[in-house]
């Protein structure tokens, strides 16, 4: 094996680098722009590098074999060209390398496997040949910019010759895969980060792609109207087209994840609003309670002098009276937190209103010591979650209690579902929800971990079939 076939397969390891670079990047664009359920882990990636073996197995299997295969391609296609051959080598390296990448989706995905495997496959034919046609239009532009010049770069990649280009375009590649890829990871993926781009702005990202493949290489064949000093001008192309190319489609998911994030605030915002005014509602009448108690002494005395006046009659009607004052404006629930208890009130208003059995066992004596707007993101989102599925169950109920351990409040609301619900889903995945309206819902839980957090909090969530439990573990002062 001569030193420039050593060189050519290096070459194509790295190009097969790249590639799987690509798969693992197309699996973050889904889980922090297409909000789907993935966990990538160190076996993820691991599994993705097969290709690069796979491929490269393949490429020294057709070095050595070279004469049988330009037999096989002569007897099939009528030529002996060395241009046919490497075409054809090169169909045979990149559809192998896609089906590897379509069973490797199929595996990752954990549901709708088939469909999700599709769609990622082509994202990554999408990226891939974009960056790949950005760097090698780059390149053209910057070694003539011209037909010839187009050609001299079509004929190495595809014969071997001038290999100096062709390191230069797959070191470009790969670099650009994984700075876009270790970006995605680092800024978002690990942040758990998910903004979820609309479908009108995945179509014009789509159609990005393909004005932006198309519309650089048409110079190239616009014949000798150029004058000489198109020299300067593809040079300054070949620079441009990198910063065009990659600026472009990155404000374009910048602004449409800044407008999705805008309206996700806006609706907790909202919903926060709601509930912080309900709460004050509450509080109003709390006063009113607190007033009617500070009068008790009062209503009291009158009684007593009505019971030594002998106008017994009129002093059971008052007391009967000021039962059912006390009894209107005592709480129901009484759970050791005074926000907690109006939450539970309020939710269990709720819970009356749609035939939800709810029951409600122990104290927090001494209170959580949770602000409000923290208190109602943990909560109230939480009993609002509780209700919601099991308003789906056959038989629903809302379950809460109350324990504490020598370091920790727990709180735990069980509530009935239809089925069972995979916990490790909604506790791994970023943004995930079982509803349609995937851009206004999917992060009641991150907002509820969240917060718990603020307080070096705990969550946990547990399911068995017909039940789904979340433990909310805040820490004692």
């Amino acid at each position: 094996m001569d030193s420039n076939t050593i060189f050519n397969l290096i070459i194509t390891f790295l190009s097969f680098l790249g590639f799987a670079t690509s798969m693992i990047t197309v699996l973050f664009i889904a889980a922090c722009f297409l909000g789907r359920d993935i966990k990538i882990t160190g076996k993820t990636v691991l599994a993705a590098s097969g290709v690069i073996f796979l491929q490269t197995i393949m490429s020294i299997l057709g070095t050595f074999y070279e004469d049988q295969i330009v037999r096989v391609i002569s007897s099939l296609s009528g030529t002996d060209s060395d241009m046919a051959v490497a075409i054809f080598l090169s169909f045979i390296y990149n559809a192998a390398a896609f089906a590897y990448a379509f069973v490797f989706y199929l595996v990752v995905y954990k549901e709708k496997r088939f469909l999700r495997a599709v769609e990622a496959s082509i994202c990554l034919y999408g990226f891939y040949y974009y960056l790949n046609n950005i760097v090698e239009l780059s390149v053209v532009y910057i070694i003539g910019g011209d037909p010839q010049a187009a050609d001299k770069m079509a004929n190495s990649l595809l014969s071997g010759e001038s290999p100096e280009y062709i390191l230069i375009v797959v070191l470009a590649d790969m670099s650009a895969g994984v700075l876009i890829s270790l970006f995605l990871y680092l800024v978002m993926y690990r942040k758990k980060i998910v903004h979820i781009i609309k479908i009108r702005d995945r179509v014009l990202f789509a159609l990005w792609i393909i004005v932006f493949s198309i519309i650089p290489s048409i110079p190239i064949y616009a014949g000798d109207l150029i004058s000489d000093r198109y020299a300067v001008l593809s040079i300054m192309f070949g620079i441009l087209i990198p910063f065009l190319g990659c600026l472009a489609p990155f404000i374009l998911i910048m602004a449409a994840a800044e407008r999705a994030l805008k309206e996700k605030n806006e609706y907790q915002e909202n919903y926060l609003k709601a509930e912080l005014e309900y709460i004050e509602q509450y509080k109003r009448k709390q006063t009113e309670t607190r007033a009617f108690r500070h009068d008790i002494i009062n209503n009291l005395s009158m009684t007593f002098i009505m019971l030594e006046e002998g106008r017994t009659e009129a002093a059971k009607e008052h007391i009967n009276e000021l039962l059912g004052n006390v009894r209107s404006l005592s709480p129901e629930y009484v759970t050791g937190d005074e926000m907690l208890d109006i939450i539970v009130s309020i939710k269990a208003d709720k819970m009356k209103e749609n035939n939800i059995r709810f029951t409600c066992d122990g104290v927090a004596d001494g209170g959580l010591n949770m602000n409000p707007t923290d208190m109602c993101s943990v909560f109230a989102n939480a009993l609002d979650n509780a209700i919601e599925a099991a308003l789906l169950s056959d038989d629903p109920s809302v379950r809460m209690e109350i324990r504490r351990s020598p370091k920790f409040f727990v709180i735990k609301i069980t509530n009935s579902t239809r089925g069972r619900v995979d916990a490790s889903k909604i506790m791994d995945s970023s943004g995930y929800t079982s509803k349609k309206d995937k851009e206004h819902h999917g992060f009641g839980i991150r907002n509820i971990e969240g917060a718990a957090e603020k307080y070096n909090g705990i969550i946990k969530a547990e399911s068995e079939y017909g039940t789904f439990s979340l433990s909310i573990m805040i820490p004692r002062d």
